[in-house]
Formats: C-alpha cells, structure tokens, sequence
C-alpha cells in the first residue's frame, strides 16, 4: 500500500511561493508513483506573502486601498476582509519590495502607508485586525502607523515629528488621537522572538539590510530605546523586554505600548486555518522546507513547528532548504530524517534563486530516490 505523503513547506523568498514549491514536488513524485497520495499544505509564519497562503484557506474579498509607500509615495494596495476582521500585510504598504536599493534608508522610510491601510479599514466597519509583519523596509518603531490613525509626536520644542527612524530618539511626548479606534482586537502575527533594542534589537539584526549604515543602526537603536521610555511614560507599559517588539522594525513598540496590540504567533495561527495538525496526523512522510535553514528556523518558524508536530506524532519528516546554515546537530534537533539543498546542486546563490523550479524538479527526483531506496 502506498504511503500518504504531506509537502508541507514555507515559501523560498525571492525564488519559489509554497504553491509553487508544492506543484513541483507533487508533480516529480507522481511521476514516478502515480499511485502514491499526496497531499499539499501551504504554509507561512507571519511575514510577507502570509496573506497569499491565508487566501487559499479562507474565503477573503480583497479591498484596494489608496496609500504611500515607505517614502510617501502614492501607490494601491490589497488587504483582505472576512466578515469584520482584516488581514492585512506590513510589506504590502511599508516593504523593501517596494524600494529600489539607492532609495532603502531606515532613517527616512515609515509605517505610514500600513496605518493608512488599518484607518481605511477601521472607517469601513472593521473590528478586528490582523498584521503581518515582515519584509518591512523601516525601523520607525510603528510611529508611521500610529501617526496615521491620529498619534502626534512632539520634539523638546514642542514641535510635532515626522513618523520616521531619525525622528525616534527625538520624542518628548506623545499626544493621542482626538477621535474615538472603534476597534476590538490588533493582532501582530509575528514569529520572531527579538526585543525592540538591543544587541538582538530591531536595529542590530535587521538595521542592515534595509540599508542602515553601523553609524545608522547604533542610532536607531537608541531611539528605539528612546520611543520604549516615552511609551513607558504614557501609558505605564514596560516594552524594554516585550518579545517580538522587534519585528518589523520595532513597530509592535507604539502598537502593542499605545494600541494595546497582541503579538501572536503566524505560524500557528496559519497552521490552525490549514488544519496542519491533522493532516500531519494523517500521513506517513513529511516533506517541509524553507529558503535558508538557520539559528531562527529553530525557534517559532515553519520547520520547528512542523518538526514539533512530526515528533508528536512519530512521523518522518524531510526537509528541502534554499541553503542550510544548521550543523548536524541541529538538524538532529529538529528530528530531520534526510535534508535537500537546492545550494548543493546549484552552481552558486544567485543561480539558485533564479532557477529555483529547475532545481525544485531535481530535488523532486532526488526525494523520488531517496523513498524508493528506503522500500516504500
């Protein structure tokens, strides 16, 4: 009898969606066993192209909404609705995506746009919001956001600041919206464990590759720590150790300090709606997988809580990886029983990511072999 096989994966950033990962791996194993039963199982952890998972689960309508990019420019974007609850993604207002690389600069970019896309929803009867952090070209702090929705911050002069990085070591006092939030619940759906400032802050680990120089980052830093104090003093809230606080640049700061936002975890949120659990329970042979397997996908991401689940079922569990970071050991944590890297078979980075289906096909093969060697 053949075996209930389960892909299960992440998306490999920049290369492959999980659908397409999905399509691929399904297509290569069928073509050798036609007979085999398999099953796919997209999945994210809270970022960027976490609502391109969440709508092939739930019955979303799409919203376009009038806003600014990172640096104010006008554009469109798409959140999605289901009855009074909205999803809706940092990046698709506030991402790198959205920036050419002369233009990524954490000092000048902001939140705004993201908070005009919670305002436009909370003016259209919205009482619960979902966002997904990631991919986000800023280190405002949520300033941007809080802006948006009516925040005011003021210098030492008493002089209100403009909702970007340089603004935040600035702030001497925060001022509240003059309108009633007619909303319930903000959910910041994250799976990270950073603080907001700090050796393992916002700034130290993601300050870089949005552009921020080490002069920038020691300074973005501060003022994160700076935006902690004066939240501190406005509402009583401690955000010094708040995990997660330094996600999307530190935007659960003035979310969860002045909105009383709840940080969530993405991936058990997704992996609830796409019943993850029991199709795991179901199947005989796991293959997960994510762009690069590192220190972060031990803790909170994709391949840790498929692994946990496998483990909790004794199910085997294969993983297929952009690049692999991990020593053995710790591929031996996670209770991998044979891993995959696209890297190993591609001549370099840049050739992986650009040809990732090609090699999607090949590792699909190889998974083929592997299972045929083990008699299944």
């Amino acid at each position: 009898m053949e075996q209930k096989i389960l892909v299960a994966p992440d998306k490999f950033k920049g290369s492959l969606s999980a659908y397409e990962i999905c399509l691929i791996l399904k297509s290569e194993i069928l073509s050798v066993l036609p007979d085999a039963q398999v099953e796919s199982c997209l999945l994210a952890d809270g970022g960027d192209g976490s609502l391109d998972v969440l709508a092939t689960y739930l019955d979303l309508e799409k919203q376009v909404c009038e806003t600014v990019d990172p640096i104010g420019r006008l554009i469109n974007s798409l959140y999605y609705t289901f009855n009074k609850t909205a999803y809706i993604e940092l990046a698709s207002a506030s991402g790198l995506v959205l920036l050419d690389d002369s233009e990524k600069n954490p000092m000048l970019t902001s939140t705004y746009g993201t908070g005009l896309e919670i305002l436009d929803a909370i003016d259209n009867g919205i009482e619960n919001i979902y966002l997904f952090l990631g991919g986000s070209a800023t280190n405002d702090g949520g300033m941007g956001i809080a802006k948006a929705i009516g925040y005011t911050f003021y210098d030492q002069f008493d002089e209100a600041l403009k909702p970007i990085g340089a603004s935040l070591n600035l702030i001497k006092k925060i001022v509240p919206p003059k309108r009633e939030l007619k909303i319930k619940t903000l959910k910041l759906c994250c799976d990270v464990a950073n603080r907001p400032y700090g050796s393992n802050g916002a700034a130290y680990v993601y300050g870089s590759q949005k552009g921020a120089s080490m002069e920038q980052i020691i300074e973005l830093d501060a003022g994160l720590e700076n935006l902690c104090n004066e939240v501190k003093n406005y509402s009583g809230i401690d955000l010094s150790e708040l995990k997660g606080g330094g996600a999307a640049g530190g935007v659960a700061t003035c979310l969860y300090g002045l909105l009383e936002a709840e940080i969530v975890s993405g991936f058990n949120m997704i992996s609830q709606v796409s019943k993850l659990e029991s199709k795991i329970a179901n199947s005989d042979i796991i293959i997960s997988g994510e762009g690069r397997l590192d220190g972060q996908s031990l803790n909170g991401k994709v391949i840790s809580g498929v692994a946990e689940m496998c483990k909790k079922y004794r199910k085997r569990m294969l993983l297929v990886v952009g690049k692999n970071e991990l020593s053995n050991e710790e591929i031996e944590t996670l209770g991998v029983e044979k891993l995959f890297s696209v890297l190993e078979i591609a001549i370099d980075l840049q050739d992986a990511i650009s040809n990732g289906d090609k090699y999607m096909k090949v590792i699909g093969l190889k998974i083929v072999d592997y299972l045929n060697s083990e008699n299944i």
